[in-house]
């Protein structure tokens, strides 16, 4: 019996659901006129072609209450907007304006404007809602403007204007900064360019003057046509191609530079490797990913390489560099993942249990979450062995150089039991099994191979 996707309850005429491995999308009448209109079209054609649309074709057995049924590729993973990279943002925004564009030269419009629509896949933005595409209806405004202001255009702005991280507020708040909200944030000469008066300062007049419903009957009162939004889309293209993030700040962005990480880094790649060769994961975990080097090894090994790293910089500069590689780049503070959200806490599943990995790469972090976070290792072990999948970690015992700078201003009874390596070994011997193991030079860091005891 097909299950529903927790996530795709809000368009009742296109209901996503799982049979078993299969993705299905379940349609009613409205929904299945929608989707006869798009096929009909060249774009349709074109888009899934060139993979900015996702591939459906019609399939058998609709559920109850539907009249047809499509079917879609699997995605290997899901990631969410408030998980993104400025990078990942933007071109988000572009495929949505141009996938709008081009369905409006045919006849056709996209009924919603979030991100939420869209997903990774071999770094490009995919376009994954079918159900959102719909007949235009001549003299309706473009009923997605103030949902693809919100949703993309603030939370650019925040970053490239403002110098604000975007993830906090759309991890909060789904449907993004107001108008309001951005009129109250920008600063005065901000508000002042063209572009805020237009789509800030305007709005935020409106959406004070009256509610949604009555701006969509002045609009249309007003008299709007297919040539009127294209020409709006366009120079919403231009604005955001225009925004740009200056990352002043690099921090951890030559962390590849630091002498112990040269020094090593051959021999965690080396011993990375031989675990990937015996296991042939398919999904690798790769916390604390920084630079990324780890997952692109993941990678060429043919498992999809879910890099994840609380530092934004360095992850942008890995999504732009890794197009068309398998690696998904998650923003993320481990100390602090994404959690499940949205309705009945089941709408968008946590970070940790869409990841599922078949083989979980922890290297350079463990001494960050224990002396950084102040984070037990006993507690970080348990939460390693939740996984139920091997592990390849690096140890860094009390002796090592790094661990003085980062406990530099901790007394000794703020330190956690555990974090010498006698006692780390008996903490591992709780939870895992030690396959194999290696001293790197300098012999205050060690790597483990490791199996869930019981596996």
């Amino acid at each position: 019996m097909p299950s529903p996707d927790p996530g795709s309850f809000r368009d009742p005429s296109s209901r996503v659901v799982f049979d078993g491995d299969r993705v299905l999308r379940l349609l009613d009448d409205r929904g299945l006129r929608s989707w006869q209109d798009l096929t009909s079209s060249d774009f349709f054609g074109r888009a899934t072609a060139d993979g900015r649309l996702i591939e459906a074709h019609e399939t058998e057995n609709p559920g109850e209450g539907a009249v047809g049924a499509l079917e879609h590729p699997r995605l290997p993973f899901i990631s969410y907007p408030y998980e993104w990279t400025f990078s990942m943002l933007k071109n988000a925004a572009l495929l949505q304006l141009g996938l709008l564009e081009e369905a409006l030269g045919e006849g056709l419009t996209i009924k919603d404007a979030t991100p939420f629509n869209i997903q990774f896949l071999d770094g490009h933005p995919i376009f994954i809602d079918i159900g959102s595409f719909e007949r235009y209806q001549p003299g309706e405004p473009w009923i997605g403007y103030r949902q693809f202001t919100r949703q993309f255009l603030f939370p650019l702005m925040l970053r490239s204007w403002a110098g604000l991280p975007f993830h906090p507020w759309l991890r909060g708040d789904m449907e993004g900064p107001s108008a309001a909200d951005m009129k109250r944030i920008l600063s005065r000469g901000q508000r002042m360019k063209p572009a805020a008066m237009m789509h800030v300062t305007l709005q935020a007049r409106m959406e004070e003057r009256m509610s949604g419903e009555a701006v969509r009957s002045n609009l249309r009162e007003a008299g709007f046509s297919s040539d009127l939004i294209v020409a709006n889309v366009g120079k919403l293209r231009s604005l955001v191609e225009s925004l740009h993030w200056e990352q002043e700040d690099a921090g951890w962005s030559g962390y590849h530079s630091f002498d112990h990480v040269a020094r090593d880094r051959d021999d965690k790649a080396g011993f990375l490797r031989e675990s990937l060769q015996a296991r042939q994961p398919g999904r690798v975990l790769d916390l604390g990913a920084n630079d990324g080097h780890f997952s692109a090894i993941a990678a060429e090994h043919g498992a999809l390489a879910i890099a994840v790293d609380g530092h934004e910089p360095v992850l942008d500069s890995l999504y732009k560099q890794s197009a068309g590689s398998s690696i998904a780049v998650v923003v993320s503070d481990l100390t602090n993942p994404s959690p499940s959200q949205g309705w009945a806490g089941t709408e968008r599943p946590s970070l940790m249990e869409r990841a599922n990995p078949d083989l979980i790469v922890a290297y350079g972090v463990i001494h960050h979450l224990m002396y950084t976070a102040s984070i037990p290792p006993r507690s970080i072990l348990k939460w390693l062995r939740d996984f139920e999948a091997p592990v390849v970690l690096e140890f860094v015992s009390p002796e090592d150089p790094m661990v003085d700078k980062l406990t530099a201003n901790k007394l000794e009874s703020e330190l956690h039991a555990g974090r010498d390596e006698p006692a780390f070994r008996q903490l591992l011997a709780a939870h895992f099994e030690i396959r194999r193991e290696k001293v790197l030079e300098g012999s205050t860091r060690i790597l483990f191979d490791l199996v869930p005891s019981g596996r």
